[in-house]
């Protein structure tokens, strides 16, 4: 099925031909093998739809937690920027400009003449250009 268990594990080779057997066989068949055990076809499906429930909410809190730590990452290397010399700053987004005219263009007039902008406007200007992949690296 999966391909990704070789003859090295036997165990996952079983799981998948169990699985495989699982899925060709039709709704009919199922239905039928579940009766003759005498098992309660709707209890079963409750069951599963309360385990895919939990599969699906355990994979939701895994989402969670990974954007957390995106966040938590984000907020830190912004911290780490907002402590930056602003002159240095400053001298990296002319050096970038420089370098990407036409990344640059876009930019509003005031952020092109690095004009009017706060130390935090070219902290944030060069956070957000990084993010593209636009830095000043190798211009030495």
């Amino acid at each position: 099925m999966s391909g990704t268990n070789s003859e090295s594990d036997p165990i996952g080779l079983l799981v998948d031909m169990l699985v495989e057997d699982i899925l060709q066989t039709s709704d009919e068949d199922l239905l039928k093998e579940i009766k003759e055990r005498g098992d309660d076809p709707k209890a079963i499906a409750d069951r599963m739809r309360a385990l895919f429930g939990k599969a699906e909410l355990a994979q939701g809190r895994r989402r969670l937690m990974a954007a957390r730590e995106a966040v938590n990452a984000d907020a830190q290397r912004r911290a780490a920027q907002s402590t930056r010399d602003p002159v240095a700053a400053r001298t990296r987004l002319n050096t970038i400009m420089q370098r990407f005219p036409n990344a640059t263009a876009k930019l509003t007039m005031a952020a092109r003449k690095g004009n009017g902008m706060s130390d935090g406007d070219v902290l944030s200007l060069l956070a957000d250009l990084e993010e593209l992949g636009i830095t000043d690296e190798g211009s030495e």
